[in-house]
């Protein structure tokens, strides 16, 4: 994980040496750069200084967003994801204030999108496609009292209504029904897109995003679904990516 920051930014630490601190800075700092918006950005960072100073090790590390929205238009309500542990390159912090990991992290998160939101997932350019089945932008709806988001999808020129909802079985959380005037190709259409959600692995140049469990609620302006995922960062997305 490589985090830049701009050539005239320093950050003071203590004795010149690093800090839990200076860390939370410059992940904030590169986070805000690779969003076009936001409400808001923090990261929480917990040290120990022995650990810190001699391995480069902190954890667990916090990051939390409100509003974040990206150059292609991949946007949430709200995000908050977590690692339990970060190996940082200490002498490249020291020398260049960047943040590179040495070894993967591992983690979890939970991501708020509302209709929009969800609309914007399903049909960004990073998402990966499914056969011949096309994700529909328009159309989508989320109902807290069902437990339910509701999109479309194309096939063969015919339209889908897809029903996505939690399941009880622990091992696939998510459980879609398809509606449409071709039974039998609804019937496919819903095995394939339960799998696809429940599968999901969602990459961002390096951040692996996969699909663990997900509720609805009716909580805040509007109602929203949330998802629930396990994160694997084997570094921070680069600079100049868009998505």
């Amino acid at each position: 994980m490589q985090i830049m920051t701009s050539p005239r930014t320093v950050f003071p630490s203590k004795s010149g040496g690093i800090s839990s601190n200076l860390i939370s800075q410059l992940a904030v700092l590169a986070l805000k750069l690779r969003l076009k918006a936001q409400t808001d950005v923090t990261c929480d960072v917990t040290s120990r200084s022995a650990d810190l100073l001699l391995r480069g090790r902190v954890g667990p590390v916090t990051v939390r967003g409100k509003g974040w929205q990206s150059g292609l238009g991949l946007t949430c309500r709200a995000i908050e994801a977590t690692v339990d542990s970060c190996e940082l390159d200490v002498p490249r912090l020291l020398s260049d204030q960047k943040l590179r990991l040495l070894q993967p992290a591992l983690g979890k998160a939970m991501v708020a999108l509302n209709a929009h939101d969800f609309s914007n997932f399903i049909t960004h350019p990073l998402m990966k496609t499914l056969g011949d089945l096309q994700f529909v932008r328009e159309g989508t709806s989320i109902n807290a009292t069902l437990g339910t988001v509701t999109f479309h999808v194309l096939k063969a020129s015919q339209t889908f209504r897809c029903v996505l909802q939690r399941a009880d079985n622990e091992q696939r959380r998510a459980r879609i029904e398809v509606q449409g005037d071709d039974i039998d190709t609804a019937l496919e259409i819903s095995q394939n897109l339960s799998d696809f959600f429940n599968d999901l692995v969602f990459e961002l140049d390096g951040t692996f995003l996969s699909f663990r469990d997900m509720m609805v609620t009716g909580k805040g302006e509007a109602p929203s679904v949330m998802l629930a995922l396990s994160i694997k960062v084997h570094k921070f997305p680069s600079a100049g990516l868009q998505f």
